[in-house]
């Protein structure tokens, strides 16, 4: 029954509850791409292996490939239209999230090319991994680790690779080496287009993925016909007319997909923006009346904000604290001023919260525990 309830709280526009660590969307997400990740794409790798060394290859295995493939296509599809055409996404993120156009006819055909073009990408790389895998197993291994090790040099070279949460030392170091392996396992099998944010993969190295797997299946075409020597081998001609019919969907499909989105858009499927250029493009395109979007930032590891964060946060947080202390905001919470930088807090209300032992060298200020704040509201003293 899960699937079918994070459809319908998606569908009629449940909202995150306080008590709820992420929303309805994204928990919808996490189930889909563990599915897909866990069962979904190694079976079809399975699939394709048993059919590669099958002596006598028949039209059903052929159909139940091409089945699985297309309900891998369908699921990466659907994920990447719900956060697009979500709301939410495109009021908090505009300059990321609306690729796909208001029009019903004009979002079905962009959604039926995305599909198509997901389609081919899986087929594609499925079919180079079950290729290599057959015809040596250590080139699939040094195929998969050189491909993952370059995504990861990219991060780092760049100054890139922590993951935004606000999290610190070694669980931050080993939630941002799972999260980028997932990242780049989703975008390497299910070509999901939702990852190509700045703070996930990034429109460049999405383009380079997808570019990099058409290229790896010719690689595993020409290393399977020169050297396998099984007596299941296929030919050479049947596997260029495979490869070259995948190829004709994939670039036809792209064709399609490019012609019909909002051209505003294709800039982020090459982009070279990272998490911090991102974080402070939402700051920017925050209006006035938008505090709860621009609150957000400070929700995250200061290193988005680090190198310009003085410029844009600091001022905006100084002007208006009294008059969210007045008003009360439902994002004003006391978990959200625990996040905010001492220095972006007006002097008097630092004094107040005495909340800033360890964090600045005033000896007028220091940060209750939380055992004095219970006793405090239990009725003692606090503790000198």
């Amino acid at each position: 029954f899960k699937p079918a309830l994070d459809a319908y709280r998606v569908g009629s526009g449940a909202e995150q509850e306080d008590h709820q660590m992420v929303s309805p969307l994204a928990e919808m997400t996490v189930c889909k791409c563990i599915e897909l990740v866990f069962e979904a794409i190694p079976s079809s790798i399975i699939q394709i292996y048993a059919f590669l060394l099958a002596k006598d290859k028949g039209l059903d295995a052929v159909v139940s490939i091409l089945v699985s493939a297309s309900t891998i296509a369908f699921t990466s599809s659907m994920i990447s239209y719900d956060w697009d055409t979500s709301p939410k996404q495109r009021r908090k993120v505009p300059f990321q999230y609306g690729f796909i156009p208001d029009k019903a006819s004009s979002r079905a055909i962009c959604f039926l090319s995305m599909m198509s073009l997901s389609f081919a990408h899986v087929m594609l790389r499925t079919f180079s991994c079950a290729l290599l895998a057959v015809t040596n197993k250590r080139w699939l291994t040094y195929y998969i680790v050189l491909d993952m090790g370059l995504f990861f040099l990219y991060k780092i070279v760049r100054r890139d690779f922590f993951y935004f949460v606000n999290f610190n030392g070694i669980v931050r170091l080993a939630m941002s080496v799972l999260q980028r392996f997932a990242i780049k396992l989703l975008v390497d099998f299910i070509m999901l287009i939702h990852l190509r944010g700045p703070c996930e993969m990034g429109g460049f190295w999405f383009l380079v993925t997808l570019l990099l797997s058409m290229a790896g299946s010719v690689g595993s075409v020409y290393l399977y016909s020169a050297h396998y020597e099984g007596d299941d081998k296929l030919d050479v001609e049947t596997l260029q007319t495979v490869l070259g019919i995948l190829g004709a969907v994939w670039v036809s499909s792209a064709i399609s997909f490019t012609l019909v989105m909002r051209r505003t858009y294709l800039s982020t499927f090459y982009s070279l923006d990272k998490a911090s250029d991102y974080f402070q493009k939402v700051s920017l395109n925050a209006r006035e009346d938008q505090d709860d979007i621009k609150s957000d930032v400070l929700n995250y590891h200061p290193d988005v904000y680090r190198t310009w964060g003085d410029e844009l946060l600091k001022p905006w947080t100084l002007k208006n604290w009294d008059r969210w202390e007045e008003e009360k905001p439902a994002w004003f919470t006391d978990k959200w001023i625990d996040h905010v930088p001492n220095e972006y807090i007006p002097y008097d209300w630092r004094v107040k919260y005495n909340k800033t032992k360890g964090r600045v060298e005033d000896p007028q200020m220091r940060r209750r525990s939380s055992l004095v704040q219970v006793k405090m509201l239990m009725g003692g003293e606090e503790e000198k």
